[in-house]
């Protein structure tokens, strides 16, 4: 009996023991999702929330608030000017997403402060040189529009860490993207890619490449080559089969080629030159 109580008592004791003591729980942005709640709120206010509301213009008392830092549009209805954008100064992410736009509004290209930008879901056909000026962005989510093309001006923002370009109608990339060599993640899922861009062969750090739903027919040997690439996303892909070298996948964790037309003999290649690596077909 003893003994059992000995053993309960030893996580009471840690506990008691302030072990847990510098552990700080994450912080909470101050936010508000009305614009009466950002009134009262006015220079605590982190994140403003204003997702599906009506929306024609940016309230011009956003650049009272010191700390606003988040901005959520998404969905906002009727939305036609954002006048006053660029007087604030604290914000990093601002979203976009849904609110109908045919153009990127011309006051986001002068965020240079801007880190996190959501522009997915409108009715974007193309991207203005000005995009450039977006010098600190590290995320940039164009997912579900309708561009063919990228401008070279995206290659100059050096600190871009992730772009998601799923559901456009891209052929190729610009091959300046080779200059984006901070990026980890590109997302390209259904456009109309018929060969793995060759601009990526640059990208040392990229981890994470998603090509799924694109007709492209092969893997280039230099793909193997990415010495940091962890997850690959083949699905729906028409290769039917990989580089014969695959040892260059050190670090490679997933390789997706569901739906893919793999032969039987290719699978237990693959399988066998990859045998720490989870591999779906």
């Amino acid at each position: 009996m003893r003994k059992h109580c000995y053993v309960l008592a030893v996580p009471f004791l840690l506990l008691s023991s302030g072990c847990f003591e510098n552990r700080q729980a994450p912080h909470r942005p101050v936010t508000a999702s009305s614009m009466a709640e950002a009134a009262e709120k006015n220079d605590e206010l982190e994140r403003l929330v204003l997702a599906g509301q009506p929306l024609a213009a940016l309230p011009l008392e956003l650049a009272s608030m010191p700390k606003l830092a988040f901005l959520d549009l998404r969905g906002v209805q009727g939305l036609k000017s954002l006048a006053g954008l660029p007087k604030l100064k604290a914000l990093k992410r601002l979203d976009l997403s849904a609110a109908g736009l045919t153009a990127v509004p011309s006051e986001i290209f002068r965020l240079s402060w801007l880190e996190h930008l959501y522009l997915a879901e409108n009715a974007l056909v193309s991207l203005p040189p000005d995009i450039a000026g977006l010098s600190s962005l590290t995320y940039l989510n164009l997912d579900h529009n309708q561009l063919t093309t990228l401008p070279p001006e995206l290659c100059r923002i050096k600190s871009l860490r992730w772009i998601r370009l799923n559901g456009n109608q891209l052929e190729v990339l610009p091959i300046e993207m080779s200059a984006l060599t901070s990026l980890q993640r590109i997302y390209l899922r259904q456009n109309k890619l018929t060969a793995v861009p060759e601009c990526l062969k640059a990208l040392p750090l990229l981890e994470d490449i998603s090509l799924s739903d694109n007709p492209i027919l092969k893997i280039p040997d230099w793909m193997t080559g990415l010495p940091k690439l962890r997850q690959i996303d083949l699905d729906g892909c028409k290769v039917t089969k990989l580089p014969s070298d695959l040892n260059g996948w050190k670090s490679l964790q997933v390789l997706s080629l569901v739906r893919c037309q793999i032969p039987a003999d290719e699978k237990v290649r693959i399988r066998k030159s990859l045998p720490k690596v989870h591999v779906a077909f």
